[in-house]
């Protein structure tokens, strides 16, 4: 059974007040009913439902055009390597993991639950980390879990307990490790570095508001956003802050957890405002910035311009998409836009060689040309639970590019496996659970967090 009052909550934060302490927010009601990938109708009549399989056209405001098949080479991929570790929210500083190896037929291998999912007062949307052969996750209510990797069991937990305790909603999370330690945040307004093999904690950080997006940890610092769009670097050693950057106060914001992207000397930090700014990292000058709200006006959701997937990075190009419909290629050092095309979603592209794997808010998987900006093909998944009346969206996360197969999870309980090279569907899952955070892969494997609070490994 799909819990539609779960599915729509993941996008809460359309209320039009920040959090100030998680300790009220606003409630939204039935203003959440028309929210893309979520839940509710569409003002299309009936029949203009779209059929599952390819199409050449993504509708999302103004269109995304797929090049013809005489317009463009075969996709070629890198050859895939076996990635030993998954340690930050999207995987490496960078969030580059290019073409990751799975050789296995990726069937569930095991199931684990590490502690509370959502509900109306709290969410899980932290991706786990794996390292030194465990799965580090984070639950709704700020439980950090360790699990061994091979065997799905669970080796020591720790609550990371609210600085009020009459606090009991929490709307965000991060996690991620480094040399030994894992760092997180549980929506609340403080930081903690736990020791990775026992749960201990080793310091806690404070500041004014809450944290809202997931840590990056690159040369011994954390990088991470506050819920008032404040860029913060903090010292790994010791959790003092080194500098911070104040971007655009934007209080409509959505419930997700990306993370700034590091290469060098620069980060590059996405926010709620739409705004993606790079900064140097020794000191949180800021070098450029682009914003990347939406042109159309469809529909009152394409004013909220969050860059809710986390940039990326890759030949000094950084490659971002913003929710309410941008996706651009800009250089790292110059700001200078590249290219842009008319697709929004809220996770992180996934990027091969020279390619780009994305999952759009329409329900769309869509395989891009880095360098150019050429669309090679688009696939249509569900969109709809009720495609005949345009009901109960279906929200799809990830991707992740396993051996040549790209995979992504859904809302609704169910993952799909596409084939890399041409977008076909090669297999379809029943995972029992709804879920809302993207996958993540390490050793040939991929863990997949639920709404629910449980972890499942493919192999």
């Amino acid at each position: 059974m799909i819990d539609v009052k779960r599915t729509r909550s993941l996008l809460l934060a359309l209320a039009l007040a920040p959090i100030a302490a998680c300790s009220s927010i606003p409630n939204p009601g039935d203003a959440l009913d028309f929210i893309p990938g979520i839940g509710g109708n569409d003002d299309a009549p009936e029949d203009t439902a779209p059929q599952d399989g390819r199409i050449s056209i993504l509708d999302f405001e103004t269109g995304l055009q797929a090049a013809s098949g005489e317009a463009l080479p075969p996709v070629q991929l890198p050859t895939a390597y076996v990635n030993s570790v998954w340690p930050g929210p999207d995987g490496y500083p960078t969030h580059a993991l290019q073409h990751t190896q799975a050789t296995g037929s990726l069937d569930i291998m095991w199931r684990q639950t590490f502690g509370e999912g959502s509900d109306h007062n709290q969410r899980l949307n932290a991706r786990p980390v794996v390292a030194e052969g465990r799965v580090y996750m984070i639950d709704a209510r700020g439980e950090v879990s360790a699990i061994d990797a091979e065997s799905g069991e669970r080796l020591w937990s720790r609550r990371l307990e609210g600085p009020n305790e009459r606090d009991r909603m929490s709307f965000g999370g991060g996690i991620a490790f480094d040399s030994g330690r894992i760092y997180a945040h549980s929506g609340y307004n403080y930081l903690v570095a736990l020791d990775a093999q026992s749960g201990s904690e080793i310091w806690r950080s404070e500041i004014i508001v809450p944290f809202h997006g997931a840590p990056t940890v690159a040369d011994g610092r954390i990088f991470v956003a506050s819920d008032d769009n404040e860029m913060l670097s903090i010292d790994a050693s010791n959790g003092n802050v080194n500098w911070t950057y104040q971007g655009i106060i934007e209080s409509a914001r959505l419930i997700t957890s990306p993370s700034p992207a590091v290469l060098g000397d620069i980060v590059v930090a996405p926010f709620a405002s739409g705004e993606i700014v790079a900064l140097r990292v020794q000191n949180g000058n800021p070098l450029w910035s682009d914003s990347l709200s939406g042109s159309g006006t469809m529909t009152a959701m394409s004013e909220i311009n969050d860059v809710a997937g986390s940039p990326i990075i890759v030949d000094n190009t950084v490659y971002a998409m913003s929710h309410s419909g941008t996706m651009v290629a800009i250089s790292l050092r110059s700001g200078e836009r590249l290219w842009e095309l008319p697709a929004g979603g809220l996770h992180a592209p996934w990027v091969a060689g020279d390619y780009l794997y994305v999952v759009t808010t329409e329900a769309q998987v869509v395989c891009i040309n880095r360098q150019s900006g050429q669309v090679h093909w688009i696939t249509q998944l569900q969109q709809f639970e009720n495609m005949r009346k345009r009901e109960d969206r279906i929200a799809w996360s990830g991707p992740v590019l396993a051996g040549g197969r790209v995979f992504v999870t859904s809302s609704h309980g169910e993952a799909v496996l596409l084939n890399a090279y041409d977008g076909s569907e090669m297999r379809e899952y029943q995972l029992r659970d709804n879920v809302f955070v993207a996958p993540v892969i390490a050793n040939e494997t991929i863990y997949i967090v639920t709404d629910e609070a449980r972890v499942i490994a493919l192999r």
